[in-house]
């Protein structure tokens, strides 16, 4: 008897230690949500996911479904994915924004760590440019001109992540910007003379800069662009990290580790397939696929960088 039940204890001990392996080696059972917190629309990360979806539910053997979930400038979605089962059957396309940003401003009810990343996928291609006939061409040659002369920023709002971004730029180049805010900012602000210099996206100046109106003085991303391939980066001249408008994908934070492994590699793996590629492309978003650990450790350094930017200009405390 003594026998009988301690192979029963045994059995059981084996049994508790082996399912949870079985179920998560069966990964996955059911179909697969990738979020996305903007409206569909025109937006890139909507149409690159919803390109992705099928071609992921051919790998993984389930279908992925893409579901925009706009509101609170992303962080109601952000915060939904931090609340949902840590099972791998909700990822999110999240950016710097609610990521980083808004956290450091405690406009979150959820914490950086609170998701795990999968990787950062593609940045938004920002960049700071001028009238085509502005007296400077690079940033350092900007800083110099700023010393001596007021330079007129026209940007989305101080805690924005391209104005953070010339914001800095400015405390190391040694001036400071006359900078205003606009609900609806538009690049002819600069080509009217409203406004010196600009941070706003590729796709948006790039009539402007085919017209011979406009000149881009810097790329706000960690290498230049294909179309503007002798504009430095804000890094490359000394005027900050390679800080970017990134979108990463994540899951909830307790999500095991060789779930998240298969649905990131299979998430890269689609990525890099030449038909997504060429969406990419078209949609004008920048790819520089990263692991986990290289998305971490750059969060990481993010929330201290922007954080004393943030304290600097008297966002936080």
């Amino acid at each position: 008897m003594k026998k009988f039940i301690f192979h029963l204890i045994f059995s059981v001990i084996i049994f508790s230690l082996v399912v949870p392996a079985i179920s998560f080696a069966a990964w996955p059972k059911k179909p697969i949500r990738i979020m996305i917190p903007w409206p569909a629309g025109n937006d890139p990360s909507t149409m690159v996911a919803t390109s992705m979806a099928p071609l992921m539910a051919k790998e993984l053997g389930v279908p992925v479904k893409v579901v925009n979930k706009p509101g609170g400038g992303a962080v109601l979605a952000t915060n939904e994915l931090k609340n949902s089962r840590a099972d791998g059957y909700t990822m999110g396309l999240i950016s710097i924004g609610p990521m980083i940003t808004q956290v450091l401003r405690g406009k979150t009810p959820y914490k950086n760590q609170d998701l795990k990343p999968l990787g950062l996928v593609w940045s938004s291609p920002f960049t700071l440019a001028c009238r085509a006939d502005a007296p400077y061409n690079n940033l350092k040659e900007l800083a110099e001109y700023g010393k001596d002369h007021d330079l007129k920023l026209a940007h989305w709002g101080l805690g924005a992540v391209p104005t953070l971004i010339a914001m800095n730029a400015a405390k190391i180049g040694g001036f400071e910007w006359k900078e205003t805010a606009y609900k609806k900012l538009n690049p002819l602000l600069v080509v009217k003379g409203d406004a010196d210099v600009i941070t706003f996206s590729t796709p948006g100046i790039k009539d402007y800069v085919e017209a011979g109106k406009m000149k881009v003085l810097a790329c706000m991303l960690p290498q230049r662009l294909a179309q503007y391939p002798d504009v430095h980066t804000v890094a490359e001249d000394g005027f900050g990290d390679a800080y970017s408008i990134w979108f990463g994908a994540f899951v909830p934070a307790k999500t095991p580790d060789d779930v998240a492994k298969q649905l990131s590699d299979v998430f890269f793996k689609v990525m890099a397939m030449p038909k997504i590629q060429e969406v990419i492309k078209n949609v004008g978003v920048i790819p520089h696929p990263t692991g986990p650990e290289q998305a971490r450790k750059q969060m990481d350094s993010e929330l201290s960088n922007f954080g004393a930017i943030m304290k600097d200009l008297k966002i936080i405390k």
